[in-house]
């Protein structure tokens, strides 16, 4: 059984604030298709295989890995996974399952690199990474969410391709106010004259079934979705994905080269 996964809480109010929030608008061709309540972006090819092993090899000499303590009903336990932790700003800390991460604040020159070459991609800054390895398929990470207050979360693999799995959370029920808003059509003059178009207005009920409609689809469609993380490729899930779904990297015995995950968010206060 998996263990419960703590959610990581915020130290201090020196982060993004609501109003500072920015949301990537430029990658609606790399959008996930058929994931209702969800902003879900799959970049294949963000960067080369060739730069992705360099990154790899770089980001594996770094000093900063360490495999934090958890506390799981009262037990404390070291967790498997190695993580390295990033801020650009000296004054963020993080608590994670009640310890204090070992959060670094001088960015390694290909760290740096790399989230300059994410924010430049998708138009927006990030005040944290966070680093995780996955040193054969026998490291996983379970099926979980991040914090709802995480408006934007970028994450690029490095390494070795790893399975990808997004379920929807089906005790969580959706909400009108969550659903895309349907895009109409430009009406001309004609069309919308009242001395003209009279016979044509719809009922006054027309358009109160809308949103039940639009929410009993969102319970219909698909609940899982499954995919291969290339090396090289960038995931982008931003708006009321982290509410809806959840996700996860599996156990694969048969993968025995490693992999690394850049995690860039936009930390809240």
């Amino acid at each position: 059984m998996t263990p419960p996964r703590k959610r990581t809480k915020l130290d201090n109010k020196s982060t993004f604030t609501s109003s500072q929030f920015q949301q990537v608008s430029t990658l609606e061709e790399h959008r996930m298709k058929d994931m209702p309540l969800s902003e879900v972006y799959y970049v294949s090819n963000f960067i080369s295989k060739e730069h992705s092993d360099e990154w790899y090899a770089a980001l594996l000499e770094l000093d900063s890995w360490y495999q934090p303590k958890l506390k799981i009903y009262g037990r404390e336990i070291v967790q498997s996974r190695k993580i390295a932790a990033y801020s650009t700003d000296p004054n963020l800390t993080l608590k994670y399952s009640g310890q204090v991460v070992d959060m670094k604040y001088e960015y390694p020159s290909v760290l740096r690199d790399i989230q300059d070459k994410v924010e430049e991609m998708l138009g927006v800054k990030f005040n944290h990474v966070m680093l995780n390895l996955y040193e054969d398929g026998k490291v996983y990470i379970g099926n979980h969410r991040d914090n709802i207050e995480n408006k934007v979360i970028a994450s690029v693999s490095v390494g070795a391709p790893r399975t990808f799995i997004m379920t929807r959370d089906k005790k969580v029920s959706p909400k009108v106010a969550d659903m895309p808003t349907p895009k109409s059509s430009k009406a001309t003059a004609q069309e919308t004259d009242p001395a003209k178009d009279s016979n044509k207005r719809p009922p006054p009920d027309a358009s109160s079934s809308a949103p039940e409609e639009a929410i009993a689809g969102a319970i219909d469609t698909v609940s899982r979705k499954s995919w291969i993380l290339d090396p090289g490729s960038l995931v982008v899930m931003q708006g009321v994905t982290q509410k809806y779904w959840k996700h996860e990297i599996p156990k694969e015995p048969k993968v025995k080269e490693g992999r690394i995950s850049l995690t860039f968010r936009q930390l809240v206060s």
